[in-house]
């Protein structure tokens, strides 16, 4: 059985970030992923913040947890947006400035393992893990069968219905309320400004979440929507509320008239507090596996790649002494402590407010424009109590 310093289980952002850092550091490394190619399929709206606005967004984050996004080349850059446009059910726009870059993710996916392998790390694809021990037995099954490797550390960053948390004591229950399922389409023949993305608000198509046009430029965009079930009343099936937003939202249809859809993606996005733990014995979570998204976006390919960044660090801290490996909860809690519990506070003002379209639409009269910014830079109320004004609204 060979045995690896560190194995990293799911190579999304947060895994594949993890195995460059300790490919980087020298360390031998393993990383697994269940899907036979790396980055497809494609499971998000692909935008992230321009470098300069993660300051804004994330002021705790030193520029080397950023390397992923300060290294990554500029051909894995589909479009480039200068704002946000966040529609009310009635149909109001409320706009703010925010510089954005829409990546081609299954090529960012794999341009960062292929900079791990480069650095020496070794990667098995089309591999399922299916049960660890607490001494680092990892079982999976493959190509050519069933194995077994051994590793002193395990990162779980295998998304957030994975049962292997359960088996090593990180498990944390995920309620209804606090997932998100979604729906992405590639579109083509999109008629929407590519320098704008859109965000839509309304239980008629996006019960307890939001809808999406982000577009890819030339034509191309992502146009999906997320539900959340308690928000849901009546249909549950997802495919329905695309169809109608596709079809019979009064902005977005019009845009989306001669559009075609080329491919399409379902799944599930955290929208929770991450757990309390996120390190048991020689196993850390990163990524979806560990809630780390911003709630009220849904957000997390860059906090999980800052997440994967300091459990690499960790790790490596950890294999030379220096330090024990539970240094990984404080470390990724300093740099993204705010920004997670900003966002699901936000995340729960939304909560409210998303029970009924009126709510909504009387809430963006009073808060307005400047609240905007609150939502896309992960702000915190200050001067104005958004969740007093929320329960307000509520209360009547």
């Amino acid at each position: 059985m060979e045995k690896y310093d560190s194995i990293v289980i799911g190579l999304g952002p947060g895994g594949a970030s993890a195995l460059y850092k300790l490919a980087r550091e020298g360390i031998k490394v393993l990383g697994i992923d269940r899907r036979r190619e790396i980055g497809v399929p494609i499971q998000c709206g692909e935008f992230i913040p321009q470098y300069h606005e993660y300051k804004k967004i994330l002021p705790e984050v030193d520029d080397p947890y950023l390397e992923i996004f300060s290294r990554m080349p500029m051909k894995l850059v589909s479009n480039k947006t200068r704002s946000v446009s966040v529609y009310t059910p009635s149909g109001n726009e409320y706009s703010v400035d925010f510089d954005g870059y829409v990546i081609d993710r299954e090529a960012f996916d794999k341009w960062i393992v292929k900079e791990a392998v480069d650095y020496g790390a070794d990667v098995m694809i089309n591999t399922v893990v299916y049960k660890l021990d607490r001494d680092g037995t990892v079982y999976a099954r493959g190509k050519t069968g069933e194995f077994k490797v051994i590793g002193d550390t395990v990162v779980i960053a295998a998304g957030t219905s994975s049962t292997l948390l359960e088996q090593v004591g990180l498990f944390r229950e995920v309620d209804e309320l606090n997932l998100g399922h979604v729906i992405n389409y590639q579109m083509a023949g999109v008629d929407s400004d590519p320098s704008v993305v859109e965000m839509y608000t309304g239980k008629d198509y996006s019960p307890g979440a939001y809808a999406w046009i982000i577009p890819k430029g030339d034509g191309l965009a992502n146009v999906g929507l997320g539900i959340r079930y308690p928000y849901v009343d009546g249909e549950k099936d997802i495919n329905v509320y695309m169809e109608r937003f596709w079809k019979k939202h009064p902005i977005a249809s019009v845009k989306l008239r001669g559009a075609q859809p080329l491919s399409y993606v379902g799944g599930l996005v955290p929208v929770g507090p991450p757990p309390d733990k996120t390190v048991s014995g020689r196993f850390l979570s990163v990524g979806d596996a560990a809630n780390h998204n911003i709630a009220s976006l849904g957000a997390g390919i860059v906090t999980s790649s800052i997440a994967g960044i300091a459990a690499g660090e960790a790790i490596s801290k950890y294999l030379d002494g220096s330090a024990e490996l539970n240094i990984y909860e404080d470390l990724w809690r300093r740099l993204l402590g705010r920004a997670l519990d900003n966002g699901y506070k936000l995340r729960l003002v939304i909560d409210l407010i998303s029970k009924n379209d009126r709510y909504t639409d009387l809430f963006m009269e009073v808060v307005g424009k400047d609240r905007i910014y609150d939502l896309v830079y992960t702000r915190a109320p200050t001067n104005v109590d958004l969740l007093k004004i929320a329960y307000n609204i509520v209360k009547g």
